[in-house]
């Protein structure tokens, strides 16, 4: 696992054996922003070019994810992955339980056990 957003990418383009100028070209960035989002000096794209990297670098679910969460990372340490914000505004009842949450400050030890209980029954 890439410690930050850039050296992700660069990994998955040295697996895929692309230059970067021509991820960059088929991402429709230029390679100096490319080059530099590699090196750390920019935080990741946008979304839809987000979207374009997945697909030119070939990223199964679980690395899109992992790029997603990463990309979060490199604009704010803070901020939630985009997929992560667009599922909770999409149900409510998701929205509702972190509110509720929030406000009743339930601890993140009984977050730990609701993790593991979805985790034995799905996994």
């Amino acid at each position: 696992m890439s410690d930050n957003f850039g050296d992700f990418i660069k990994e998955k383009r040295a697996r895929c054996n692309y230059s970067l100028k021509y991820v960059a070209e088929i991402i429709g960035i230029s390679n100096v922003y490319q080059s530099s989002i590699e090196a750390g000096k920019r935080p990741a794209p946008s979304y839809d070019v987000l979207m374009k990297l997945r697909d030119a670098l070939k990223l199964n679910d679980d690395e899109f994810g992992e790029m997603l969460d990463l990309a979060a990372e490199s604009k704010n340490s803070r901020a939630v992955a985009y997929d992560l914000a667009d599922y909770i505004n999409q149900n409510d009842f998701i929205h509702k339980t972190l509110r509720f949450s929030l406000k009743n400050k339930i601890p993140e030890s009984e977050w730990i056990r609701f993790f593991n209980a979805m985790n034995e029954k799905y996994q």
